[in-house]
């Protein structure tokens, strides 16, 4: 759900589809919000758990802490992305930046998604190379920007999006390569 919210805002952005923004921001907001519910749910289901299972309980409690984080960071991408459309859009140079990190992220998810569908985790160390290469592109997209801003190639607002994007993509992925740790370490001690 993750990869298809922040695929299709930047599809949207990318587009300046109001309508597919406008959706991407209720489906992030459900998405947080029941991520946020289940967080609330964790001292209960700790309650419950069989004594054999207390040792991976902080697993569970630390799963359902990064799936929030990822969540919100979903959250803080979509609105300001659905905001942005009502105003000038972003520049070419920029969405091809965007488009770079897009291709890099869905490359990311989709080894997360198979990782967790099978509760197979060989790849992690694959996760990790990927993620390093994405944090340099994301890297080289803000001193693009920066760039951009000191020649006045770029508008507050659109650099305030811009740069919103890569730094809470940034957060999404460290986040789920966490919450892929801990739910391999939870699978493993249950």
């Amino acid at each position: 759900k993750v990869t298809t919210i922040y695929n299709q805002t930047l599809i949207g952005l990318f587009n300046e589809d109001r309508k597919l923004l406008k959706q991407m921001v209720r489906e992030s907001e459900a998405l947080y919000q029941a991520a946020h519910e289940r967080k609330h749910e964790v001292l209960p289901t700790l309650l419950e758990l069989q004594e054999n299972y207390v040792e991976t309980g902080h697993y569970y409690v630390q799963i359902v802490d990064y799936l929030d984080e990822v969540a919100k960071a979903l959250v803080h991408i979509t609105r300001p992305s659905f905001d942005h459309i009502n105003n000038k859009g972003f520049r070419v140079d920029q969405l091809e930046d965007l488009k770079r990190v897009n291709e890099q992220v869905s490359t990311i998810y989709t080894k997360i998604n198979e990782m967790l569908r099978t509760n197979r985790f060989e790849q992690l160390d694959e996760i990790l190379r990927l993620r390093d290469e994405l944090f340099d592109t994301l890297a080289a997209a803000i001193k693009s920007q920066i760039k951009r801003v000191k020649a006045k190639a770029s508008t507050t607002r659109s650099s305030i999006l811009y740069l919103t994007i890569i730094n809470e993509t940034k957060t999404m992925v460290l986040q789920s390569r966490n919450l892929l740790k801990s739910q391999k370490y939870f699978l493993s001690k249950s």
